[in-house]
């Protein structure tokens, strides 16, 4: 079996660690962005075949001539499978280029989160297009499948749920260690209205009630974080990094945190719990999409309703306040992220994949 994976996203690890988990398996050839992050390559195994390509900016019609020499150099590895781990407008647009081949799509979201919009401001019908030319739909949640099951009409049989396996790449050989602070809460990721960090701001004063010394972190870019800053009403309590997290201070937040706090309103599922798990933190997150696939409450964390600011503080004030059932459900983080939510796991459920799609269309 030989496989390209494709990735278009230019700071994720999710395509380095397939590939690498995939090698133990099959043949691999990896194709990234020239501008990918230093670091992560690193971490490429030396199995990989990897190579890079030159992306345009997304506004520039140069794209189509891009996607036109990507199709062509895949064509000389005489890939089974071509594996698209994130959609690209510009994939959808020149689809006539990768027909012969058999495309597998790795679909994060099934509808554009709000700040999305304003990100990628393309018609949702180019969006949904991400998927037509797929022999096969890989999801990350079982929400994603209904949603595309219901509102699509994608056959069932056309598409797998595999998780987000955790990410431990930024714990790579040499990376510095941090002593854990017990009472530090960090947000981490992407701001916009629709992560609920104007819960977590809100819940503050609540938890710091109970826990005085108690520091929440928030690290990311977005929206502007002007509106954030105005409803704090105890700015002391705050460390803020607005800004593309570069890759090695993942590993310091990650490994100082406490507990990590995802108060999301909607989402379809999450990067960020498997690095919370990867470093072995218990995290408080909301019931919306995945997200319930993959936290046990009261296991690995706890879940409370998305928006209920009272919940969300009184979840977070019991793992600070129970430094033993903290460390606990971080233990069986940990856990999670070797076994079910392991790279070898979703190897295995990828490859099984592969084989599906090929013997299908022999």
């Amino acid at each position: 079996m030989f496989t390209v994976i494709i990735e278009f996203r230019t700071s994720t690890p999710y395509p380095i660690q397939l590939a690498n988990a995939l090698t133990e398996s099959c043949d691999v050839a990896l194709l990234l962005p020239h501008n990918f992050p230093e670091k992560l390559l690193h971490g490429i195994k030396p199995e990989v075949r990897f190579e890079t390509f030159h992306m345009p900016r997304v506004r520039y019609p140069t794209n189509l001539w891009m996607m036109y020499q990507l199709s062509r150099r895949i064509a000389q590895f005489h890939p089974d499978v071509v594996h698209v781990t994130a959609w690209y407008p510009w994939l959808t647009l020149s689809r006539l280029f990768f027909r012969k081949f058999r495309m597998i799509a790795t679909v994060h979201d099934v509808h554009r989160h709000p700040g999305d919009a304003e990100t990628w401001p393309l018609p949702d019908v180019l969006y949904r297009w991400q998927w037509r030319g797929a022999r096969h739909i890989i999801v990350h949640a079982t929400t994603a499948k209904e949603e595309l099951m219901r509102e699509h009409a994608v056959a069932e049989k056309k598409i797998s749920v595999i998780p987000i396996g955790a990410y431990d790449l930024y714990q790579q050989k040499g990376t510095a260690t941090f002593p854990e602070q017990p009472h530090t809460i960090l947000f981490f990721g992407r701001i916009w209205a629709y992560k609920g960090l104007q819960h977590l701001i809100e819940a503050e004063p609540i938890i710091t009630r109970e826990v005085p010394d108690a520091k929440i972190i928030i690290a990311g870019t977005g929206e502007p974080f002007e509106r954030y800053e105005q409803m704090m009403i105890n700015k002391d309590r705050f460390v803020v990094y607005n800004q593309r997290i570069p890759d090695e201070m993942v590993a310091e937040l990650f490994q100082t945190a406490g507990l990590v706090v995802l108060p999301y309103l909607e989402a379809s599922q999450s990067g960020v719990i498997p690095v919370a798990y990867a470093f072995g933190k218990p995290v408080v997150a909301t019931t919306v999409g995945g997200i319930p696939d993959i936290v046990a409450h009261g296991e690995t964390g706890y879940l409370v309703p998305p928006g209920d600011t009272a919940s969300l503080a009184q979840a977070i004030i019991a793992l600070l306040t129970h430094d033993e059932q903290r460390q606990a459900m971080g233990h069986k983080a940990l856990e999670k992220s070797r076994t079910e939510l392991s790279w070898a796991d979703v190897a295995r459920k990828t490859l099984g994949v592969y084989e599906n799609v090929v013997h299908s269309t022999n």
